[in-house]
């Protein structure tokens, strides 16, 4: 963003602006004309709050976001099922044998056979992340079935120069828990581990893990994606999912990682989940992140065992130790209930063939179920997807509307040029949907969007579309209480259409252009409204107000400007901010006046830019493409003008000096 040369006289800048505006007006192509936004800023005239919630997270099991990514196992097919063996490890026999066994461990049904046959016969896998001066740690369960086999850990680098290799002792026939550690010298992307058995007779190997011990030791989540996830600062995430929720088994993720089940992500391209990283693990992330939960049940119809299970889960997040489940709890090391305050019943339920009338059903049931459980949950029901047709919803409201606190709607736009024409669609089907609740006989359910997106980009387009997004969320407030985009994160290895604010390989990452947008705005988040423009003068009520009397602007002979600007201010009245995007492919200015008791006589101004071409974007080579650019202008609130660069969002806070 360029900011205007200021003129001392506020009278000779409105009337040079004027004249200017005036003349383009009467002598360029419309396409050419100053395209213009004015803002006015009315400390006294606060229109509501803006909800922080608007900045929530969606974290679900898809594009191996969790498993090969923020889960810090660094071990893929850890447990031999389904097509793991013949996926990610590779056989190395030699004079040996190596076969899958069916042979039942814990809740698997497979596992390894090494017969070194007096040579050795081992397993081996690649794409290993180690760094060095670090640690790590692991373990692998052992059952000796015949003859003296040992066995020993091998850890190369892409080269095959050896990083560690590690005896694994072991003893007697049972199945047992065989650790090792090593610390590597190396920094490796590729580095090898393999697992081999020397010396005549058979053994049955399963279950290897191996971590960062660090990273064992505090979470098991990987920092990198970590940290990139804490400086979103997200009020609440939800989870583990979308659609992946309606399938999953949340049993089977609580307890020893060893004594989990398999379970291939039939919803999400089928890859292995071991669900490592399971319902204690996910409260971990939110504690580390200080962010709200909102759990998504399974519950596709009235079926009584998974009513059950959903049950259950309530109570095992929030019951006291004293009871079954908050007793579970305890013994997986939480003895402190979680007291989770947020639940969804289901994910997108039409996708199971379900009618409104159906699903409302199952809102009532479940809904009763969940205020029995928790009285002071907030429970969020399903409205429909992207539509503009309200019959779902309306639906919903009227047979349930006693039963759920939020209608979680998901609203994405399809088309990646229509990252700005798509947004005026989401916000009317928004408005009609919020005035209908207002007449309904249930006024006092709030609106969640739980899904949003330019769906098929991560390009600069994709962070046009989520300012313009996030702007219009704060606009709408407080009615619009909650929402989170889709995806948070997902990993490069698969087709990276979809658009997520996180992209990641198994060893870094690199922020999506959502990202930058969005992380700029959390920093400059203010709670109360003050004003919004689109673009246009029709914006402000009373013109004459705004230009101190001078009338000879005729902006009806001007273009107005293809961008939207929404402005919001501290509680203590200490800091104005204000967010705009322009969406065009030329320079247009923001007119911005501040007033009110409220409005600073002397402040600072900081202005922030992010601007890229349409279809550049960052990488893992060039994570840092879209930097934010910083200015300091003159304050004054009387008239400030602000060119806002092509294709560019900008940050303005205005600092009231003490």
């Amino acid at each position: 963003m360029k900011i205007k040369p200021y003129v001392t006289a506020v009278l000779i800048s409105i009337c040079f602006i004027s004249h200017y505006l005036n003349l383009q007006s009467q002598t360029a192509p419309a396409s050419d004309r100053p395209g213009v936004a004015v803002l006015l800023v009315d400390t006294d005239r606060q229109k509501g709050r803006v909800e922080e919630a608007v900045y929530g997270h969606f974290l679900e099991h898809i594009n191996h976001s969790v498993v090969d990514g923020l889960f810090a196992e660094q071990i893929r097919g850890c447990g031999f099922e389904g097509n793991d063996f013949e996926t990610y490890w590779i056989p190395e026999g030699g004079k040996g044998k190596v076969e899958v066994a069916e042979v039942k461990f814990q809740n698997g049904e497979k596992s390894v056979r090494l017969a070194p046959g007096g040579g050795t016969a081992g397993i081996k896998q690649g794409r290993i992340f180690v760094e060095s001066g670090y640690d790590y740690s692991g373990s692998v369960w052992v059952k000796p079935e015949s003859g003296t086999v040992r066995l020993f850990l091998r850890v190369t680098d892409a080269g095959g120069r050896q990083i560690a290799s590690v005896p694994l002792r072991h003893s007697g026939k049972e199945w047992q828990e065989v650790s090792f550690a090593f610390k590597s010298g190396i920094t490796d992307k590729q580095a090898v581990v393999g697992l081999f058995a020397a010396g005549t007779g058979q053994v049955l190997v399963d279950f290897i893990s191996m971590m960062r011990t660090d990273i064992r030791n505090s979470g098991c989540m990987r920092p990198d994606l970590l940290g990139a996830m804490k400086a979103l600062k997200p009020p609440f995430i939800r989870w583990p999912g979308g659609s992946f929720a309606s399938i999953y088994k949340w049993k089977d993720g609580i307890g020893p990682r060893v004594a989990r089940k398999y379970h291939p992500n039939t919803i999400w391209g089928g890859y292995s989940d071991y669900y490592g990283f399971g319902t204690d693990e996910f409260m971990e992330l939110c504690r580390q992140l200080n962010s709200e939960p909102l759990i998504v049940l399974s519950a596709t119809n009235t079926d009584e065992q998974q009513f059950g299970d959903a049950m259950d889960w309530i109570h095992y997040l929030n019951d006291p130790p004293t009871t079954r489940w908050g007793r579970a709890r305890a013994e997986n090391g939480h003895p402190q209930p979680y007291n989770v305050r947020y639940f969804q019943i289901d994910n997108e339920p039409m996708n199971h063939g379900l009618t409104p009338e159906q699903y409302a059903g199952i809102v009532n049931l479940y809904g009763s179920g969940i205020r029995k459980i928790a009285p002071e949950a907030k429970i969020v029901a399903c409205g429909q997807k992207r539509s503009n047709d309200l019959n779902w919803s309306q639906k919903l409201i009227d047979l349930a509307g006693n039963n759920f606190d939020i209608l979680g709607c998901h609203n994405y736009e399809y088309e990646n040029d229509n990252f700005q024409s798509g947004l005026q669609r989401i916000e009317e089907y928004l408005i009609r949907l919020r005035d209908y609740i207002k007449i309904s006989k249930h006024p006092d359910i709030k609106i969640a969007v739980l899904e949003w997106g330019l769906c098929r980009t991560y390009d600069w387009r994709a962070g046009l579309h989520t300012a313009g997004t996030l702007m219009m969320y704060e606009k709408l407030g407080p009615e619009l209480i909650m929402s989170c985009p889709a995806l948070w994160m997902r990993n490069t290895t698969d087709d990276p259409t979809w658009t997520a604010f996180i992209y990641h390989d198994h060893a870094s990452w690199f922020p999506g252009s959502g990202y930058v947008v969005e992380k700029l705005f959390r920093e400059y988040y203010e709670e109360n409204l003050l004003a919004s423009a689109k673009g246009t003068f029709k914006d402000i009520n009373n013109r004459l107000q705004f230009f101190n009397g001078i009338s000879s602007m005729r902006p009806e002979g001007w273009k107005s400007g293809t961008f939207e600007a929404v402005a919001t201010g501290s509680t203590d009245g200490g800091r104005i901010v204000i967010k705009a995007v322009n969406y065009e492919g030329k320079t247009n200015t923001l007119l911005v006046r501040v007033q009110g008791s409220e409005a600073p006589e002397s402040a600072d101004v900081k202005v922030i830019t992010l601007k890229a071409g349409l279809t550049d974007a960052p990488s893992l080579e060039n994570p840092d493409m879209i930097r934010p650019l910083a200015a300091s202008a003159e304050y004054n609130g009387n008239l400030m003008a602000f060119d806002m660069e092509p294709y560019s969002v900008a940050v303005i806070g205005i600092t009231k000096k003490r």
